[in-house]
């Protein structure tokens, strides 16, 4: 039964490749035609990162992009906290090579910075995602912290020890996190878990196709294929169906590929799949309301 599979959609909207500057104008249009393609194919429910990291601490929490932010906003869709601390150079004083998302004395007043000035502006973070899948526990105190409850860096199977992503046995679908095992569900009773929803993973091994980059064996547009996808949305369609729980997952599209139609064709391509294959696109805080309200029926069944 696919249609009892969620997919978010994470828009990664970090201005690739790094090595080029990307002016306002370049990077708002391409913006603009994944906002076109996502209102098309899949009704505007996406989240969409906003990048702070070290060369471009503050340009995405400023006009004109704060101004776009605030049109999404009004689409519906959901924003997300994306802390990319290495991609784009590590923070001042850190030797190249070093994972930030350990420095929890770096990470935490980032952290509540951005979620405070965001805040400032009526736009309050839906979601938080790290860099390269890195999470930790403390991490996800300070996510909390900021008021933020919702967690998207899962890619279940990927161990980067090297940059902080340990997701070997997390859930295949949504779940409350424990506070002090992110890859594990929540204890019966904790307060305040994060809601975790992972990327869409056909079980059979790890992405190895590039270093730290996932590849085929998830929904990733740009470091996989269309029949690849179609496999891994199959795989996880085949997961509702058996399971007793409908599954909610997250794929990942980046808009420096906007503009380029190999990479616009299998986007669409797969969302089109997708929903014929009746799947429903829904954001982060639709899936978790969704998550809550089964649980809260099972409790009055």
């Amino acid at each position: 039964m696919a249609e009892r599979v969620y997919l978010v959609i994470n828009v990664d909207s970090d201005p690739d490749p790094v090595s080029v500057y990307q002016d306002d104008a370049s990077l708002l249009a391409k913006y603009g035609r994944m906002r076109a393609i996502l209102a098309e194919h899949a009704g505007g429910a996406a989240a969409w990162t906003v990048l702070t990291g070290p060369v471009c601490r503050d340009r995405f929490f400023e006009p004109p992009f704060t101004d776009f932010w605030r049109e999404l906003d009004g689409d519906g869709a959901d924003l997300v906290l994306h802390a990319e601390e290495d991609l784009y150079g590590p923070p001042p004083g850190k030797e190249p090579g070093s994972c930030s998302y350990f420095d929890i004395d770096h990470m935490r007043p980032l952290i509540l910075e951005k979620a405070a000035a965001m805040r400032r502006l009526g736009l309050p973070f839906a979601a938080y995602r790290g860099g390269y899948h890195g999470f930790t526990s403390a991490i996800g105190a300070v996510v909390k912290e900021a008021g933020i409850g919702i967690e998207l860096s899962c890619a279940p199977g990927i161990v980067w020890p090297d940059k902080a992503a340990a997701w070997q046995g997390a859930p295949l679908s949504a779940y409350y996190m424990s506070a002090q095992e992110p890859a594990r569900l929540a204890a019966p009773g904790e307060a305040g878990a994060l809601f975790e929803i992972p990327w869409a993973w056909d079980g059979v091994a790890p992405g190895t196709a590039r270093p730290r980059v996932v590849g085929e064996n998830y929904i990733i547009n740009e470091f996989s294929n269309l029949p690849a996808m179609r496999r891994v949305w199959d795989a996880v369609a085949l997961r509702a169906s058996t399971a007793a729980e409908p599954q909610i997952v997250s794929m990942v599209c980046h808009t420096y590929t906007m503009g380029q139609p190999e990479f616009e064709d299998r986007l669409t391509g797969i969302l089109t799949y997708i929903a014929e294959q009746g799947g429903q696109f829904v954001t982060p805080r639709t899936a978790r309301r969704l998550f809550d309200q089964r649980c809260a029926d099972a409790v009055a069944a």
